[in-house]
């Protein structure tokens, strides 16, 4: 057996257990993992090593430990937050005037997620008696950080001063989350794509599984949309990742008519009444008691957007870039494509060419899809702006769809390192 059998073997190891797709962090960061696990072991041989991993479900975890790297913060993405607020108090509340509102993360990583839900559905105006957040991850180190809901400055990137100091107090160099937000979450560990998993579940009103498809094979990606599909309500709303849009449109959700919330629904799903549903799309959240914290929805137009700003501020452009594509994101969500088409190229002529609009175009092409023009305006934001992850990571989405597997799976690589230089830049 030559050494690069068992690291093989490692890697299939890691595949078949957790649904990894190697080539979504690169071999090399398995090798990292598996010679530091080696050192603190005090395993000489590979081969050895990969005996143990397969014997040992403690060093399998060990070695899955190693390998997983909490990317999150608080209230990322702060408009699907925004959104599951409005959703809860305007759409839910009505239809369950005696229920309690099941939430859950998935992967939790280190907590910020399930405790921004919990926040989020405070600040919304939703009493903490009424819902309940379950947080799962199969990191153990993980949990033991978010049970304990002391963080440092990392965790707060692109947060006001204020959200801190609101919900959050100094200890040591670090803040400790007020313990009435910890009270709402629950932590467990669990492997998501364990046969039992979704048996035990139940059904759940908001799901929040963001950004963990982009690491697993194609198989494994089947296996958690079919789950979630379980889970979720027949009327609650899924949270994705920003590039795992297309994925859930292969599996009949559809997305929530918000612009890059990346919200969905089951396409079965029957409306909810017009009364509960009117206020979604439109109006702000009425918060009765409590002041909000989380930072504003973008708005569709310049009148609102006019409102967040001091009053000495012009008002925008109704031809500026930003306007226009946030028009035509609204008209792609309502399923209009020819609009939101013209607004782009309304755009190009009046501004020139920019990632941002050949991107859009790219997910409009795709929506409606148009593979082949989807992938032209893909490559033309890749030509725009080489390290754009998400017109990567579409674009082996459609070189799979193809049966071009080996292309795919290099946009993938691609796609991985354009992550690796931003989380570099944030850091």
């Amino acid at each position: 057996m030559t050494d690069a059998d068992p690291a093989r073997e490692i890697e299939a190891l890691l595949q078949r257990g957790i649904g990894l797709d190697v080539l979504s962090i690169g071999p090399s960061m398995v090798a990292l993992a598996v010679r530091t696990r080696m050192k603190k072991r005090g395993t000489k041989s590979t081969t050895d090593y990969a005996a143990l991993v397969a014997a040992s479900e403690t060093e399998f975890q060990a070695l899955v430990e190693e390998l997983v790297v909490p990317e999150t913060w608080f209230f990322r993405d702060p408009e699907a937050f925004a959104v599951l607020g409005e959703w809860a108090v305007n759409e839910w509340l009505p239809n369950h005037p005696y229920g309690i509102l099941r939430a859950i993360s998935m992967p939790c990583s280190s907590g910020e997620e399930p405790y921004s839900i919990a926040m989020a559905l405070l600040d919304a105006g939703l009493p903490s008696e009424r819902f309940c957040v379950e947080a799962v991850d199969i990191s153990l180190a993980a949990l033991d950080k978010a049970r304990r809901a002391v963080y440092s400055r990392n965790s707060f990137r692109g947060q006001r001063d204020e959200f801190r100091d609101t919900y959050f107090k100094k200890s040591g160099t670090g803040w400790r989350l007020d313990e009435q937000i910890c009270r709402q979450v629950q932590f467990r560990q669990a492997n998501v794509l364990d046969e039992a998993f979704a048996s035990k579940e139940g059904a759940m009103d908001v799901v929040f599984c963001r950004n963990l498809m982009i690491y697993l094979d194609g198989a494994s990606r089947s296996r958690l949309m079919t789950k979630l599909g379980q889970i979720l309500s027949p009327e609650g709303l899924l949270f994705l990742g920003h590039a795992e849009g297309g994925i859930a449109r292969e599996f009949e959700f559809e997305p929530l008519p918000r612009s890059m919330v990346f919200a969905f629904r089951k396409s079965k799903a029957q409306p909810a009444p017009a009364s509960a549903r009117k206020t979604i799309l439109s109006k702000p959240v009425v918060r009765p008691t409590l002041q909000p914290v989380i930072l504003p929805l973008k708005t569709a137009s310049p009148a609102p957007r006019a409102k967040a700003q001091p009053a000495v501020d012009p008002l925008p452009s109704p031809t500026s870039p930003d306007v226009l594509l946030t028009q035509a994101e609204q008209w792609a969500d309502a399923g209009r494509f020819d609009a939101a088409r013209a607004e782009c190229e309304t755009c190009l002529q009046a501004h020139g060419p920019s990632s941002r609009t050949y991107y859009l175009l790219g997910l409009i092409e795709d929506a409606a899809n148009q593979a082949t023009q989807a992938e032209a305006f893909y490559r033309k934001t890749l030509y725009m702006e080489p390290d754009h992850y998400e017109a990567l990571f579409h674009l082996s989405l459609l070189a799979k769809k193809g049966g071009d597997a080996k292309t795919a799976r290099q946009l993938e690589q691609r796609a991985r390192r354009a992550q690796e230089k931003s989380k570099m830049k944030a850091s």
